[in-house]
Order: structure tokens, then sequence, then C-alpha cells
């Protein structure tokens, strides 16, 4: 019997040495003691004990097949790592057909490849990944999201009710909806979440003549782009005329900035991460606003900027506020930007979610996916490498079946333009609601409409990797 089992262990292992080799690889990456994402404070990227992570079991579940899209969604450099991981796919496609002589195929090859690597942007951007929670253990603190967008904006995605579920899903108790030059989403949105215990609030985003930078009016009642607003003075008097903050928004995404000459103008606070442009905020220019900060006591909040591309943030801004669901929309935003305005730093903690100890230079984005690999597997937490491990032993014993029984398969090459024209017509549907979601002004709760376009647009794609496997696996058999 045991020698059997150890013919039976020897054959696996033979037979699927690559599995082997991945797992072998894959535990030896686990064991390194290098740490894992965590939260951070934003401004010094030192540890939060004062706060723990709550991560859906769903995630450890299913990390195989949304572990990665959500570790590259929090890439610092997102457009460099894109180039980086598509050459090397594409080299390595072209390489393939090189070394097996299949010349004429390869431009099928690589329009294949152009179109799976598309997919899988699609899939980062668009699917509704389980959401991770901070949760102050000081119940005196409260999470805040300063920044963010609904369709009112021209480049916003989600409706108000998602943005309401988003954020409740992210563990916050308030947020500001700062549109772009205009603030109808933070009314409409507010009046949703009069009678809620967690609390939208209005701002706008908006830029001045002569200036490149974005700025949040956060706590205002009525627009703040007049033609006459022209400088960064006159808006911050404008902001502060209607009760409101000014925060510096994006501001290391253009170079080198005077942060001193902005609290000069009357600037309240600045951004110190932005979820959606978290790229080129280096350590250096992190400390260079932390010591401003400390030196004339100005704020630094971070912001998730979410704007419905991509489904995953983290960041979060704690602010120490007693009791904050007890307050109204009203009455917590007037405490919010009391804090902010009268400098009271000390009770402002900005959080982000991240791995402190990652390589930022020229080699990492030449050779991006090697790092990729490197850092994902070697700060996966213990239930995700379990989960990877159960996986891909599941799909070695599938594969092993298909090696069995693969002659079973068969498959008409007619039904393929059928099936592409369903799967053309799914896609061209859901981004044709998204793009009338997006540039409408017209207050219309399509929630239910997308949800089931995105459902349809994903098992199109279903379709589209079982078709394409299906015949792969007939060029294969037959040689057509």
């Amino acid at each position: 019997m045991q020698s059997n089992m150890k013919k039976e262990i020897v054959y696996l292992i033979s037979n699927h040495k690559y599995f082997v080799g991945f797992l072998i690889i894959l535990t030896i990456l686990e064991l390194l003691p290098v740490g894992t994402y965590t939260l951070l404070n934003a401004a010094t990227y030192k540890p939060l004990m004062d706060f723990k992570l709550a991560t859906p079991a769903l995630n450890y579940i299913l990390e195989p097949f949304i572990g990665i899209p959500i570790y590259l969604s929090t890439t610092h450099y997102i457009k460099p790592a894109s180039i980086s991981i598509f050459s090397w796919g594409l080299l390595i496609v072209l390489i393939y057909g090189i070394i097996k002589r299949r010349y004429k195929k390869l431009p099928i090859y690589v329009l294949a490849y152009i179109a799976g690597f598309t997919i899988f942007i699609v899939y980062i951007l668009f699917t509704p990944f389980p959401l991770l929670k901070a949760i102050p253990k000081d119940k005196s603190f409260c999470l805040i999201d300063p920044h963010s967008h609904t369709f009112y904006s021209h480049d916003g995605l989600v409706t108000l009710r998602q943005s309401i579920r988003y954020h409740k899903k992210q563990g916050f108790t308030g947020w500001f909806i700062t549109e772009h030059y205009n603030i109808l989403g933070g009314i409409a949105e507010e009046n949703i979440t009069k009678l809620d215990t967690h609390k939208s609030m209005i701002g706008e985003e908006v830029r001045v003549d002569h200036d490149p930078h974005f700025f949040l009016a956060l706590g205002i009642s009525s627009t703040v782009t007049a033609k006459d607003i022209t400088t960064v003075t006159a808006l911050a008097r404008s902001v502060h005329k209607q009760g409101g903050a000014l925060v510096l928004a994006l501001w290391w995404l253009r170079g080198p900035v005077d942060l001193v000459h902005y609290i000069n103008d009357g600037v309240d606070a600045f951004e110190i991460a932005n979820a959606g442009h978290k790229q080129h905020l280096t350590a250096s220019i992190r400390e260079y606003a932390y010591n401003i900060s400390q030196k004339y006591h100005i704020p630094l909040i971070a912001s998730s900027d979410w704007h419905g591309w991509g489904n995953y943030a983290y960041t979060w801004t704690a602010f120490k506020i007693p009791g904050a669901k007890d307050y109204t929309s009203y009455q917590l935003q007037n405490i919010i930007i009391s804090m902010i305005r009268n400098r009271n730093n000390k009770d402002i903690i900005p959080i982000i979610y991240d791995y402190p100890h990652q390589y930022w230079g020229v080699m990492r984005f030449i050779f991006e996916p090697f790092f990729d690999f490197y850092y994902y597997f070697s700060t996966l937490p213990f239930k995700g490498y379990i989960s990877w491990l159960i996986w891909s032993v599941l799909f070695m014993i599938i594969y092993s079946v298909y090696k069995v029984y693969r002659e079973s398969y068969y498959y008409k090459p007619a039904i393929m333009p059928y099936v592409l024209f369903i799967a053309g017509s799914l896609m061209s549907l859901f981004y044709a609601v998204h793009k009338i979601s997006s540039i409408t002004f017209i207050p219309v709760e399509n929630t239910l409409l997308l949800t089931v376009i995105r459902v349809l647009l994903f098992y199109s794609i279903g379709m589209l990797a079982i078709m394409t496997l299906l015949l792969a696996l007939t060029i294969r058999k037959k040689g057509v």
C-alpha cells in the first residue's frame, strides 16, 4: 500500500514538475521574514498600533483570483509598472512563438495576448473586490474620506448610492463628495444620508488660473468656481468666508513645491496620500511634507479620490471626534472643518495600507514583473499562502483529469462568431451605460442596471475564455 502511494507521489511530481516547482518557490518566499502589508501612518510610514485591519474572509478564499489585482492596485507607479508588465508578457509570447517555430502564427499570438491583457485590466478596473476596513481601537477616532467623486464629476462612474455603500464598506463614518467645479453630488448625497449613522458632506475640487495644482474646498455651501477667483489667496478667502477649509491636493505630481508659500496663501491642509494618484510621492517628498506639517502644525490627510475606476482604495484619515456617529452631517462637517482650520494636527492621522520596504528605482521598472512576484508572495499572509496551496493542488488535479479525458473534448468552430458577437455586444452595452452615467447630471439611480450589466460583462469574458480554450484544444488535436 505504501509502495503504491510512493509510486503515485513520484509519478505526480514527475508529471507536474512546474506545479511542484511553483509550490516550492511559494513556500520559500512565504518563509522569508520580510513582514507584510499593514496600516501605516501615511506621513511617517510607521506602523499604526492603534488601528486594526479587517480583511473579509472572501479575500483569503479567493486569494489567487483577487490577490494579485489588489496588489497591483496599490502600486506606487501604475503607468511604468503596466508598461513593464505588458512588455515582458509580449516578449515571452514572441520568444515562445520563435522557439516553437510558429512564425506564421506570431501575429495571432500577439493579438491574443493583447486581448488577454486588456481583459485583465478590465477585470482590475471593474470587479467589485471585497474591501478592507480600518478599525480604530480607540473609539474616539472616526474615519473620514476627504476626497471622492460621483457621476456629477465629468470623470466619475458611480452613482450616489454606490458611493454610500462603498464608503460604508471601507469603514468610513463620513466622507466629502468633492465634485469637479460643482457641489451637486455633495448636496444630493448628503440628503440621502441625513438620517443615517454614516454621513456624506459637501466639498468641491477646483483649480485657479496661474496655478497648476488641484484644491479641495471642504465644508462650503455654494460653489467657489467664480470667474473672479483667479488666485489661491482669493480662493482661500472665498472658502473661509463660507466657513470651509482649503486643502492642497495632489501637489507632488508636478515636481518640487514650496508648501510654505501655500500656507501663506491660506491653505489649511495638505494631502499626503491619494489612492487614485499615489505615484511620485517619494520618501523624500513625504519627509518634506511631514517636517512642514510639524513646524507649522498643518494637518496632513489621506484621500481615496474614488471615481469608480477600480473598486479598491487603501487610504483613510482618522479624526479624533468622540461620538461622531451621533452628529448630523452638518455638525460633523463643522467639527472637521474646525479641526483643520485650527491646525489640530495631533488629532488628525492620515492612514495608508502599504508595504514600506519596497525598492523603487530604475531596476524596479525594468524588471517589474519579477519584483511584483517577489513582493506579492513574500508578503502574503499565512491564510493567503494556504489558499494558494489549496487552489494550486486543485488545479493540478483538474489538469491531470483533463489529460486523461481530453479525447472527449469536442468543438464546433462555427459557433465562435456568434459567441464573439454576443460577448462584444454585452461589453459595448456595459461601457455605453457607464459612459452615459458619467456625463449625465440627472440623478438617476441605475445601480441595479449597472450591476446586471457588469455580471453580463464578465459572463461574456468567461464565454470568450472558454471558447478560446476549446479552440486551442481543437487546434492541438486536429491541427486545424
